[in-house]
């Protein structure tokens, strides 16, 4: 449990990152690796960024080939789309599989929970919440 904290937090920091454009975006979002998963959400965790003023979404989502961290995007944009993941429901999740220190994650760019369709990001990666005026 230790090392999925250490690893979360670790992600979390690439991850912002990335969703601010201070990193490298091919290195946390690879259009080469998309993937969907089928399957149910185990958790639902807040994680937050560097400085402590950056909140992230994160699925652990268990599909049929095992359980995978799932960043989902920023609190405040899912805020403003007014959607609620709860653990035990079903959930579809498209997104670039990565790496980050050997283990897999998955950077979502649609997720399909609840009857609705979330778009996170575009097809380059880039997330729909960095665009002017969303922050």
């Amino acid at each position: 449990m230790k090392n999925l904290l250490v690893f979360s937090a670790l992600t979390l920091i690439a991850v912002t990152a990335f969703g601010q454009g201070m990193g490298q975006r091919r290195m946390f979002y690879d259009p080469s690796t998309v993937t969907t998963i089928t399957g149910t959400i185990q958790s639902v965790d807040t994680l937050t960024g560097r400085g402590g003023n950056f909140q992230m979404i994160q699925l652990t989502v268990k599909d049929s080939s095992g359980t995978i961290p799932v960043h989902i995007g920023p609190a405040f944009y899912l805020d403003r789309q007014e959607i609620s993941f709860k653990a035990g429901e079903a959930v579809v999740i498209t997104g670039s599989k990565m790496q980050f220190n050997g283990n897999d994650f998955i950077a979502a760019a649609v997720v399909k929970y609840g009857g609705k369709t979330l778009t996170l990001r575009d097809d380059n990666g880039r997330p729909v919440w960095a665009r002017r005026g969303m922050r």
